[in-house]
């Protein structure tokens, strides 16, 4: 459950204990009837600070660290479908195959322009030595040369470009042609989608955002998978402009892709080291404003309510701050004396 939600419930719980104190009260403290006194007696224990961390628990759901189409950069027919969908394939491995035709004989045709237009270069750049050539001349040959040059470069290209590779390991998600179809320039071939390592993604509110920063430490956790280690990788700076809350993500392993995209969990994120307090939730109180207080007991034995900030919880209590570093706390009794009250204490710790 939603740590808010259970605060929340909590909280209630602890009004409609408030309430039924008046209708419930007897004059008993600790089970047996009490002895009449001009002075009300409680039941305190004593409460020291500790170091807590704090856990902030974030919606998210997986998504691929890297997404990528796959498109023909030359016209072609399929030959050749390697990159089988739903399949995994390395980095540089061919997914589709198109047809040659004639490209390499346009390659040779290539490699021989070439060579034609560096001996005409050549020649032409003696024949001015001699004084038997003009600079326009030249300067045609050396274009001539420099034209075949990217001819034969284009050829090059052209021939590497039939195969169609993956630049990374992924997954194939989706192949929409099969042997026969042609494919022309910026037509989808396939789509890859990389899950290890894996993205999680999350949205933070304003107030959690602050707390973070990259590098951070997280546990993600899926009902169906258990909880797995995480990094944090990227916080947003612009807010999403209709919840105004911010995108956060995180990175794991997922080496066996045994977790899919789109996956459904929650991400825990390590906040720093606090100084707080752990009590029984039962000593939480709401005074007549709405907040949350305990009641302790000061050095003359009266009472002192304190509001709090409940910062987490376990199963032992729960985590407040608010509270000076060492604290008697009145465990038994607390709803039955207001803040100034002169009181009888004892603690559990004292001999019956």
């Amino acid at each position: 459950m939603n740590f808010n939600i259970r605060i929340a419930l909590l909280i209630v719980s602890v009004t409609i204990a408030w309430f039924a104190s008046g209708v419930l009260f007897e004059n008993t403290v600790d089970g047996t009837e009490a002895k009449p006194s001009t002075l009300t007696k409680v039941q305190a224990e004593q409460f020291s600070e500790q170091k807590f961390v704090p856990q902030l628990q974030l919606r998210s759901y997986t998504a691929p660290s890297r997404t990528v189409d796959l498109r023909a950069q030359i016209n072609g027919s399929v030959i050749a479908v390697p990159g089988l969908r739903g399949s995994l394939v390395n980095q540089g491995q061919i997914v589709c195959a198109l047809d040659k035709e004639d490209r390499e004989q346009r390659l040779k045709k290539s490699v021989a322009q070439l060579q034609q237009a560096e001996i005409a270069y050549s020649g032409a750049l003696q024949l001015k030595t001699a004084g038997f050539q003009s600079d326009l001349a030249i300067s045609q040959a050396k274009m001539n040369l420099e034209v075949a040059k990217l001819a034969l470069e284009r050829s090059q290209i052209d021939l590497e470009n039939l195969n169609i590779k993956a630049p990374f390991s992924a997954i194939v998600e989706d192949r929409p042609v099969e042997v026969g179809d042609f494919l022309s320039v910026g037509q989808l071939c396939a789509r890859l989608v990389e899950l290890d390592p894996l993205k999680i993604v999350a949205q933070a509110t304003e107030s959690d955002v602050v707390k973070l920063k990259v590098g951070d430490k997280a546990t993600a956790n899926f009902d169906d998978y258990g909880s797995m280690d995480a990094s944090l990788t990227y916080i947003g700076y612009e807010s999403n402009p209709k919840t105004r809350s911010y995108l956060v993500e995180a990175q794991m392993d997922n080496t066996d892709l045994s977790l899919r995209a789109g996956i459904s969990g929650r991400l825990n994120l390590r906040l720093p080291v606090e100084d707080a307090h752990l009590i029984p939730s039962g000593l939480i109180l709401l005074d007549s404003d709405g907040d949350v207080v305990v009641r302790a007991v000061d050095s003359n034995n009266r009472v002192v309510q304190t509001k709090v900030v409940i910062v987490g919880e376990n199963k032992q209590g729960v985590w407040v701050k608010g509270l000076p570093k060492t604290v008697n706390l009145i465990t038994v009794g607390q709803n039955y004396v207001s803040q100034g009250e002169q009181i009888e204490i004892y603690f559990a710790s004292d001999p019956q």
